[in-house]
């Protein structure tokens, strides 16, 4: 660039002192460098922008908005980093509803029921509403495994999610926990109503039909409670619920046990509908 500026102003014709020359190299020399800077700049900004992405992807998990718009390389570089951000997410995605979801049922498991509870319990808290918790446990699932196999264990298990969806209302929480236990947290819903829920449930799994149990009938015990919002947690509600899923147990199974204060709801056991009981 200066050496440029220098033969154009030679081409004029104009006499060149030692101090104009370094005048123009001067100006030249600052002139090719803020050109240079614009340049570079305009080069850079989007790999700048990537940057920031990816560092908001990183930290805080936001999706950035990647445009491409330019057709050179850097280009190319935002349109491969922003397929490769949605290929993650979709990754992420599924392995979430894996590390979240019962494989055998497709009712969300533990872990899932932990974590949305909590935001649940929260919202019971700022609203002032109940929230009631209903464990329930196959009878004899067992012997179900030992006479008739794993095969048609996992057929009882599968048509009892399926039952529980059917019983249950859209916005309650149903989980399977683990083995042959499972879990709804109610939300709204006092013990009154939970209690009532629950009997049509026990009603609902009475009544199933599952060819390969040869006429014999699955029931399942149920315990009951509604949490004390202003102090109890996941694991305590879940916890006192299970105290009284094994009242139901020691009382004969095939029942709903909730809290002894309350007499008039505290259990109801099934009458006999004609099948075979395992």
């Amino acid at each position: 660039m200066p050496i440029i500026a220098i033969a154009a102003y030679v081409a004029s014709g104009a006499v060149i002192s030692a101090h104009a020359v370094l005048l123009i190299i001067l100006l030249a020399t600052i002139a090719g460098t803020a050109f240079a800077f614009v340049v570079m700049r305009h080069l850079l900004l989007p790999v700048g922008d990537l940057a920031h992405g990816l560092k908001s992807y990183r930290l805080e998990g936001r999706i950035p908005r990647l445009m491409k718009q330019r057709d050179d390389d850097v280009g190319r570089l935002t349109d491969e980093v922003r397929l490769l951000i949605n290929s993650l997410e979709q990754k992420l995605s599924r392995l979430k509803r894996q590390a979240f979801s019962d494989m055998l049922t497709g009712l969300g498991n533990r872990r899932w029921l932990a974590e949305v509870v909590g935001s649940e319990i929260a919202r019971s808290r700022r609203e002032q509403k109940p929230l009631s918790v209903i464990v329930l446990d196959i009878d004899h699932f067992k012997r179900i495994n030992d006479e008739f196999g794993h095969v048609t264990g996992d057929e009882v298990l599968v048509a009892i999610a399926e039952t529980a969806r059917r019983v249950l209302r859209p916005y309650d929480l149903v989980a399977r926990l683990g083995g042959e236990e499972f879990c709804a947290f109610l939300p709204g819903t006092s013990i009154r109503e939970a209690v009532q829920i629950a009997e049509r449930l026990r009603e609902a799994i009475a009544t199933l039909q599952i060819g390969a149990l040869r006429g014999q009938r699955v029931t399942a015990s149920f315990g009951v409670h509604e949490g004390n919002i202003a102090r109890e947690h996941f694991k305590d509600m879940l916890r006192i619920a299970d105290d009284y899923l094994y009242q139901a147990k020691d009382g004969g199974r095939n029942q709903v046990q909730t809290i002894a204060a309350q007499p008039a709801v505290m259990q109801t056991t099934a009458p006999d509908p004609g099948g075979r009981d395992l």
